[in-house]
């Protein structure tokens, strides 16, 4: 049998990515996050049917969808990342979530890929929704291992920003795609929300500019030091070191609104004819994507 046609034979790798922005100007998403190991995904969107009638027979049928609910079954969904995506309050400083009773879920969008057949996969992404919680049970230990599992209610629904889509400005529920398709490159699927405004992956994360170029001297001891990279930035642990005593050198960062450009201001005014290294350490950008750890210098003036 031709592989497209294969059964869907397993599910895995289920991510979430809180909404940001979902409004008629906009739509952006936050980093994928991975959600838990899954069991089992099951669902069907709700679908009615109108039919009229006209000359004693059936002329015309209309077809309209609604709401899309997703049963999802995991071993089990930490309690710090249950009350981010049920909308509970979460302590900390205690580890403890507080439950008010009161429902305020987040907007999320949910991913997962379901395995067809022997090597082919279909690729999804659910633009925009909610989560509900289930039954939380466990029974007493006896001879045998009775597992209980969770499942959370996803409730998908259209998102409220339009994109073109075969020239028609549309809302969207869901993307999905099939490897058995030779247009679909899955390279990158779980790295971002995909959208007909993501069908490339992004580019590898990377240090574009820096200033004081690397190697720079007389640099003026006043100075700031800018660096401007490729990708919105999620975290980092850039230092400045002085590379004669070692110390590392007080700063404040400043990130620019795109979250790309990166300014550091010495508290203090920069030792005279002295290297100071710009160490660049623990950057990962919003797609997950790590840059490698390295070093820039610039020697300052007398």
């Amino acid at each position: 049998m031709d592989q497209k046609y294969a059964e869907f034979i397993g599910v895995d790798s289920v991510y979430y990515a809180l909404i940001t922005a979902d409004t008629d100007s906009a739509y952006t998403a936050g980093t994928p996050q991975y959600l838990a190991p899954v069991a089992e995904i099951a669902g069907e969107p709700e679908v009615n049917n109108k039919t009229t009638y006209y000359d004693n027979a059936a002329a015309n049928n209309y077809v309209t969808e609604g709401k899309t609910e997703l049963k999802v079954t995991v071993a089990n969904v930490p309690a710090q990342l249950m009350a981010t995506l049920l909308g509970k309050a979460y302590d900390a400083a205690s580890g403890r979530v507080y439950d008010s009773g009161q429902a305020n879920p987040p907007k999320v969008a949910l991913g997962f890929r379901f395995a067809m057949g022997q090597d082919k996969a279909r690729y999804y992404w659910f633009l925009a929704g909610t989560f509900s919680g289930g039954a939380e049970e466990a029974t007493t230990k006896t001879s045998d291992v009775d597992e209980k599992t969770y499942t959370l209610t996803f409730t998908a629904v259209t998102t409220a920003f339009k994109w073109t889509v075969n020239t028609v400005l549309t809302s969207l529920k869901r993307t999905f795609a099939d490897t058995s398709d030779s247009a679909f490159d899955p390279t990158g699927w779980f790295t971002q929300v995909q959208t007909p405004s993501t069908t490339v992956a992004p580019s590898a994360v990377s240090l574009s500019t820096i200033v004081p170029a690397d190697g720079a001297a007389s640099v003026a001891r006043t100075s700031t030091i800018v660096l401007t990279f490729n990708n919105k930035i999620a975290s980092e642990a850039i230092t400045l070191i002085n590379s004669t005593s070692g110390d590392t050198v007080v700063f404040t960062k400043a990130w620019d609104t795109a979250g790309k450009v990166l300014t550091i201001t010495p508290s203090a005014t920069l030792a005279a004819t002295t290297k100071f290294i710009v160490a660049i350490a623990g950057v990962v950008d919003v797609y997950g994507q790590a840059l490698a750890a390295n070093g820039k210098d610039f020697t300052t003036a007398a």
